[in-house]
């Protein structure tokens, strides 16, 4: 018997991993880039600096979790998209409530968390689609048709890697520095990704969720074992599912870490001024 449980332990770690692992890993490099980025040009010009991408940035972040909000059937309480008067921080929140007793609006807490990872590089990438055309179809070319892998292995790290290279390039030439469409999506880019990631109430919120999802899988696949229904087959497949995920949360991280250096070529230059 425990062997069995901790067969059915395995595998239901592997599939969450599988489902949620790469956002929460994403998500947690996310903050580290914005928290070094606000951090930045907070000291470049003060907490106005924070308002320079948060007037765009932050309603994206907080219609992430109302969405989501909506989706697992949650009820919004209380919405601020953008708070300009915070003597706290805040720049903007969605209080909701639900029904603890369901486990559909339970494990839709871990989801409502990770809403502003969706609806950023949602975000983002209608704007490659609206403003840079060509560099959305050699991001659709290149990462979303080009990996075909059931499992992600050395092979899909590399096209990762040559692809985020392309997608760079074909974004940053010189034929768009004359496009005003350019500016407006890098202006979008900078602003989206500096208020993507999560925040320490986002995944306080999402923590009781993840431990539902878990419990969840555990009994789905204790039962499943228990009639003999192998689903290795079906951890398999969400190889593929990952291998496209990255792909997407690659542009979040190429932008994020574009804002980075923004930030720090900004504070370099008003610390010059300032000498």
């Amino acid at each position: 018997m425990s062997e069995i449980i901790l067969s059915v332990l395995k595998i239901s770690i592997i599939e969450i991993f599988y489902l949620t692992g790469l956002t929460l890993l994403a998500g947690l490099i996310l903050g580290g880039f914005e928290r070094a980025s606000n951090n930045l040009m907070q000291r470049s010009l003060g907490r106005k600096g924070i308002f320079i991408t948060a007037w765009l940035g932050t309603p994206i972040h907080e219609l992430g979790h109302a969405v989501m909000c909506i989706i697992f059937n949650h009820n919004i309480t209380k919405i601020k998209l953008l708070n300009t008067k915070s003597e706290n921080g805040v720049l903007g929140y969605v209080e909701h409530s639900y029904n603890p007793s369901s486990i559909y609006q339970s494990i839709g807490n871990l989801f409502i968390g990770l809403g502003p990872i969706f609806s950023g590089i949602g975000a983002l990438v209608a704007s490659m689609y609206f403003l840079v055309p060509r560099s959305f179809k050699v991001f659709k070319m290149f990462v979303l048709e080009g990996i075909n892998n059931d499992k992600i292995d050395i092979n899909v790290a590399g096209s990762l890697f040559k692809a985020s290279g392309v997608l760079i390039k074909s974004i940053f030439n010189t034929a768009n520095l004359s496009s005003i469409n350019f500016w407006i999506f890098i202006v979008a880019a900078i602003c989206i990704s500096s208020h993507i990631a999560l925040s320490k109430a986002d995944i306080k919120g999402a923590k009781s969720g993840f431990i539902v999802l878990f419990v969840s899988i555990f009994i789905v696949n204790f039962i499943l074992r228990y009639f003999s229904i192998n689903t290795a087959h079906y951890v398999m497949q969400l190889g593929r599912y990952n291998a496209h995920l990255i792909a997407v949360l690659l542009i979040a991280l190429i932008f994020s870490a574009f804002t980075l250096v923004v930030s720090f070529i900004c504070y370099v230059l008003f610390s010059l001024k300032n000498r």
